[in-house]
């Protein structure tokens, strides 16, 4: 087995395979290490887990050669309708609507399951001769070795890296040990995930329904099928989570309505906690971190992923452009211009989300009646409905060479 490589990518996700894939595509050579290992077939079964992957986020997968692999599994979005309202009462009057007729680049986003995505990532990373996967194996410790990092597996073999980046989820234990805290807070709330099958065709058609048990989304796939990103208070998750998919349906269905048809669930019943958690810092000598490790949301703006992508592109057009200039990569003084580019903007998309999660999962009848004006008053201005819109599909601020 290679024993030294340009960067190690610690946690075989979707991140970090991308990162690891976007890295390779640059000349590095890159080791992925998982305590896990990729198991296809497991791979294959539909859990109901779907990702709004954005104009940007597509580009960056044309760019790396993915998106023709995975193309025909994906449904463009057209359109995404934004209401609010209560369960007693139903949808409030006001909704706002969004179209790809707003922006010149279309579609504004792609609806992937999660399962294609995965597959295909672990069937390119396995072909790729400028990676080295290495499963089922935890990293025992870290030291300095001259100019690079060594690891320490589990099974006591070593490795060496000019740059080692984190990729290991929320808690990544990577960044732990190279002193990276982050600040955020618990939210108050569970996050319920499914898939169902429905009666009537989605029109390509995304759904946000903001109630104050939480928001809702409903986002089309193929086949008359949804999946559905369901917030509710952690005690009626917890209610919710014990009953048979028949008793759930039928809480699904008073919430939903009845404008899809019928409903069947297909798939899995997911469940996770929510939290806000942003890092104090992205970066230390040889060392990043990069999506989950780095920042958590709140799902209501399903852009968890998309964050997550545009860090990789950003570290990877940083440290190519340092390598060609012939400068140290992985040094802190190069890394802190990933660190610069990034931590606001995703600074700014939590607080964001942290907001709206607020303000729309708020019982107070002051508050329905404001978001009411608002959303109105936006849904006629096609120049805060084109800033949005262009918010959600990646296109605003300095765009990194990948998203282009």
């Amino acid at each position: 087995m290679k024993k030294d490589f340009d960067i190690v990518v610690i946690g075989a996700g979707i991140n970090g395979q991308v990162m690891s894939l976007a890295a390779a595509h640059a000349g590095f050579s890159v080791a992925l290490i998982d305590q896990n290992s990729f198991i296809e077939n497991a791979l294959r079964e539909f859990d109901g887990r779907a990702y709004a992957i954005a104009f940007s986020s597509v580009q960056m997968m044309k760019n790396l050669n993915l998106w023709k692999k995975i193309e025909d599994t994906a449904l463009p979005i057209s359109n995404i309708k934004v209401l609010h309202g209560s369960i007693q009462r139903g949808p409030a009057s006001a909704i706002l609507q969004f179209n790809n007729a707003d922006i010149e680049e279309s579609p504004m986003a792609q609806m992937l399951e999660d399962r294609f995505l995965r597959l295909r990532l672990s069937q390119e990373i396995k072909k790729n001769a400028h990676i080295d996967l290495i499963e089922h194996r935890k990293i025992y410790e870290f030291s300095n070795l001259n100019k690079q990092k060594q690891l320490t597996l589990d099974n006591s073999s070593k490795l060496q890296a000019s740059l080692i980046v984190a990729s290991d989820g929320v808690n990544s234990p990577t960044a732990k040990a190279f002193g990276i805290r982050k600040a955020g807070w618990k939210y108050k709330q569970r996050g319920l995930v499914c898939a169902v099958d429905h009666e009537y065709p989605s029109d390509n058609t995304a759904y946000q329904y903001f109630l104050p048990e939480g928001p809702l989304a409903i986002l089309p796939i193929k086949n008359n099928t949804a999946s559905i990103v369901w917030t509710e208070s952690i005690q009626n998750a917890s209610a919710i989570s014990e009953m048979d998919d028949e008793e759930y349906l039928s809480i699904l269905q008073t919430r939903f309505g009845d404008f899809l048809g019928k409903l069947n669930l297909t798939g899995k019943r997911l469940s996770f906690p929510l939290k806000l958690s942003i890092s104090e810092k992205y970066v230390s000598d040889k060392f990043a971190v990069i999506g989950d490790a780095a920042h958590g949301y709140h799902p209501i703006a399903g852009q968890g992923l998309n964050a997550g992508l545009r860090d990789i592109a950003a570290l990877v057009d940083v440290i190519s452009c340092a390598r060609e200039r012939g400068e140290d990569f992985s040094s802190i003084n190069i890394l802190n211009r990933y660190q610069v580019w990034r931590r606001f903007d995703n600074q700014a998309l939590g607080f964001a989300t942290d907001n709206l999660n607020k303000i729309f999962s708020s019982h107070d009848p002051l508050f329905g009646s404001l978001k009411n004006l608002g959303m109105k008053m936006i849904d006629k201005s096609n120049r805060a409905k084109r800033v949005f819109i262009r918010q959600a599909a990646g296109l605003n601020g300095d765009l990194p060479k990948l998203m282009r």
